[in-house]
């Protein structure tokens, strides 16, 4: 992961010796929606329209995804070597992106969820994302962990990525979720905190 700007800055959480061309990322026009799109080598280098998840089984080929509070969610079966990056917001969530993502790698390129494992980057916890009674209804009472200072329902958007995982197939144990709120630190862009215009970028690519 790493912050993004136009100039795209390399600081990588994790294997550090991991580099990549930033002239070969792919990127998505991302409209919190649950489209997915497949990245071929037709792709490179080029920012997909319309869709707000990715996946590839192209070695070298890295897929970025922007947020600021949503849930960044990438995926890696090492077993059929596919990977996929999501953008999952309030939207997306809702319809259900990442459950669909996990069955369009099982329909495409043959995955078993068994075999994926699964990592959520930083995203706003629920103890800062707060929404309307409406927004709430439509994520389930279950995913309602408590009420603001002005009596609004606060939600937790990874929990609700997490059961879809789990619906999916995905195991538990195979599933790392940052405890870092973007809200809550100033380090990380947060659209609720700061209303701005700076994203965090999340990569994945095959080695």
């Amino acid at each position: 992961m790493s912050a993004f700007s136009t100039n795209v800055d390399c600081r990588f959480v994790g294997n550090s010796s991991l580099f990549f061309h930033p002239a070969d990322i792919v990127s998505c026009r991302q409209i919190h929606s649950d489209i997915i799109k497949i990245a071929d080598e037709s792709m490179r280098g080029t920012e997909v329209p319309d869709c707000d998840a990715l996946i590839t089984n192209v070695p070298n080929l890295p897929l970025l995804i922007r947020t600021a509070d949503c849930v960044p969610v990438v995926l890696f079966d090492e077993c059929r070597r596919v990977v996929a990056n999501i953008h999952s917001g309030r939207v997306g969530t809702q319809k259900q992106i990442v459950l669909k993502t996990v069955e369009m790698m099982r329909s495409q390129f043959g995955s078993s969820p068994s075999d994926i494992i699964a990592a959520m980057g930083p995203h706003i916890c629920g103890k800062c994302y707060e929404v309307d009674a409406a927004c709430a209804s439509e994520f389930g009472e279950k995913f309602v962990v408590g009420f603001s200072k002005d009596q609004k329902p606060l939600i937790d958007i990874a929990s609700a990525c997490k059961e879809q995982l789990e619906s999916s197939g995905v195991h538990s144990k195979n599933i790392f979720i940052s405890d870092i709120c973007t809200a809550e630190s100033s380090e990380w862009p947060s659209w609720r905190r700061d209303k701005c215009s700076e994203r965090l970028g999340t990569f994945i690519v095959l080695e």
